[in-house]
């Protein structure tokens, strides 16, 4: 090889190396399917494909193999020696089967070297003639009958040499070309060739009336085989090997019909054509990626056999997943156990941490107020005493804790309330689902309710943050939309106005030398005390108002309702993981289309 063919080769190589970690992960991907019925052929399939790729890879550097096959009397031995020039090279005749051994035509006895070690010396045999030393990078190959009387021994050897084909002739008899039992044999094997891999002979042309041949034969053998084998054969030709012998031995009553033979096409093809070093590693290249792209139109068929099921199986838990959130959530709000007292707690937290001054003051000793409030309420609403004196006290020494703390009181129940509602709703409509994933090829094991909803603590981890996130995300709005500037100036302002002007008297009296009467500071001191006083009353109206514990938590609630809209899921569940899967492997081979 050149250093051009050699580069070419590699760069090929590569590619073959992606097709192969294609089929790699698409068997992996399959191999999680475990209660998806048609998983495990199809994994047995990217195995085969593999391992075919690796055969290709193999003998890169090997001559392009061109392999004939058919059914017995198509005239597959015939074509052979009409090619190589020679009568008796492959041998043909009336006794069947002619053929019993893998014939490798070449002018290398090294070139049969890979079949021989695979079939042993007495299943192949090398023949050669003056044509052979033309055939500089193709060697042919011709095959026992693929329905011969000696099937069992014979279908080994032909399903050997294909496998380690490039290019497939296929021979038909023109005067029984729909043998069903040769189309179904080669069936499996022809979505590995592509394009001009694939050859399809209608041999023993001359037998028939040509306007007959070309306006009813071929276009109905066409579409026969196109339906057999569910693809289309892009190359078919009409030939009389048996004209092209040296010696044809014709029966002087049954000679040709007529002169209309693509004999010359096929031998142009295979001399001229495939004859190129660079066609060699394009053409196995081209069937590398026509095993990678067989195997993923098959799964792409098989699941969209089952499409509709398992649509229907998605939108069903999809909806079912809606409406039990929607009744979980309904639940956490009509549960008994509101802590009014704790959300209104944490509001004034977070003003407390935004306003400043004499309001921000009053702001923070009543939060302070409130937390010991409910570390008392707790004391006699729940059990373990000490455990509640030891949790207010720290919640009093910690106040960054103290949110927290009464976040994790408020929610025990509320969220209990939830799930237990979310995972009833789930439960009561997985019958349904499982039937259409059933009807989408999953095992009916799927109908077991305790497989398909595991116990999972993470569920309850998640409705406890859905419920916090919410109530966290409504509280920091209104505590944003009550800490506005002009809100604090307005409140603060008596208060300021006040201890700015008892604090300028004082200041110019202490200038002026006469000191002021201990009366005026206690006087001054009560009136600031009052003004606070009736502005922090006036600003706990507005915050009543605005942020009551009832209308957040209903606002709260409500945003939970708006996230059933974008839920995913908030349970584990394996047999939806595996439904998901195959949904979204469908896209992934659709997008390569």
């Amino acid at each position: 090889m050149t250093s051009t063919q050699q580069l070419s080769a590699l760069k090929a190589l590569a590619k073959i190396e992606g097709f192969k970690n294609d089929l790699n992960r698409l068997g992996k991907t399959l191999g999680n399917l475990s209660l998806w019925h048609p998983a495990a052929p199809h994994i047995k399939q990217c195995d085969v494909a593999i391992q075919m790729i690796d055969n290709i890879a193999d003998r890169f550097e090997r001559r392009l193999v061109v392999t004939i096959v058919g059914p017995c009397g198509a005239g597959k031995s015939t074509l052979l020696n009409a090619l190589a020039g020679v009568d008796d090279l492959s041998p043909a005749g009336h006794q069947r089967p002619t053929t019993g051994q893998v014939i490798v035509f070449s002018s290398d006895d090294q070139d049969a070297g890979q079949l021989i070690e695979s079939l042993g010396n007495d299943s192949v045999a090398v023949k050669s003639s003056p044509a052979a030393a033309l055939l500089e990078h193709v060697l042919i190959i011709d095959t026992p009958d693929t329905d011969s009387m000696a099937y069992q021994k014979h279908s080994p050897l032909v399903r050997e040499a294909i496998g380690r084909s490039d290019m497939l002739i296929c021979v038909f008899d023109s005067e029984n070309p729909k043998r069903k039992d040769h189309v179904d044999f080669l069936a499996p094997f022809i979505q590995r060739f592509n394009g001009e891999s694939l050859v399809v002979v209608i041999n023993k042309c001359d037998r028939q009336d040509e306007l007959e041949l070309k306006n009813r034969i071929v276009p109905d053998f066409s579409t026969y085989i196109q339906d057999g084998w569910g693809t289309t054969v892009e190359r078919m030709l009409c030939i009389c090997a048996r004209s092209h012998l040296q010696n044809p031995q014709w029966d002087e009553t049954a000679g040709p019909k007529h002169d209309f033979d693509q004999f010359e096409i096929l031998q142009q093809l295979i001399f001229d054509n495939l004859n190129r070093a660079g066609y060699v590693v394009d053409r196995r290249l081209e069937n590398a990626r026509s095993l990678r792209n067989f195997v993923f139109n098959e799964v792409g068929r098989e699941i969209s056999r089952h499409r509709k099921s398992l649509a229907a199986a998605a939108e069903q838990f999809r909806n079912a997943e809606r409406k039990s959130y929607l009744d979980a959530v309904a639940a956490m709000k009509n549960d008994d156990s509101h802590r009014l007292l704790g959300v209104s707690l944490m509001v004034y937290q977070k003003l407390a941490q935004r306003w400043i001054g004499p309001i921000g003051w009053m702001t923070a000793i009543w939060a302070r107020l409130l937390l010991f409030g409910a570390g008392i309420a707790a004391l006699f609403r729940f059990g373990r005493p000490l455990s509640q004196i030891i949790g207010l006290i720290s919640a009093w020494r910690h106040y960054k804790n103290s949110k927290s703390a009464m976040a994790d009181t408020g929610n025990d129940e509320r969220v209990g309330a939830g799930l237990r509602t979310y995972r009833l709703a789930k439960m009561s409509n997985w019958p349904n689902i499982a039937e259409s994933m059933i009807g989408g090829g999953f095992d009916s094991t799927v109908r077991r309710v305790d497989d398909a909803f595991p116990a999972d603590n993470t569920v309850s981890e998640h409705f406890a943050d859905l419920w916090s996130g919410s109530l966290e995300s409504e509280m920091e709005r209104i505590s944003r939309r009550l800490s506005g500037l002009l809100l604090q100036i307005l409140f603060n302002l008596p208060a300021l106005a006040i201890l700015g002007y008892t604090g300028w008297i004082t200041v110019q009296r202490f200038l002026m030398g006469s000191y002021l009467a201990f009366d005026f500071f206690l006087h001054a001191l009560w009136t600031i005390g009052i003004v606070m006083l009736l502005s922090f009353f006036l600003f706990q109206v507005c915050v009543r108002l605005a942020a009551g514990p009832e209308r957040i938590t209903r606002r709260a609630f409500e945003k939970m309702k708006r996230q059933a809209d974008q839920l995913e899921g908030i349970t584990t569940n394996p047999v939806l993981e595996q439904l998901e899967t195959i949904l979204e492997l469908d896209r992934m081979l659709d997008g390569r289309k």
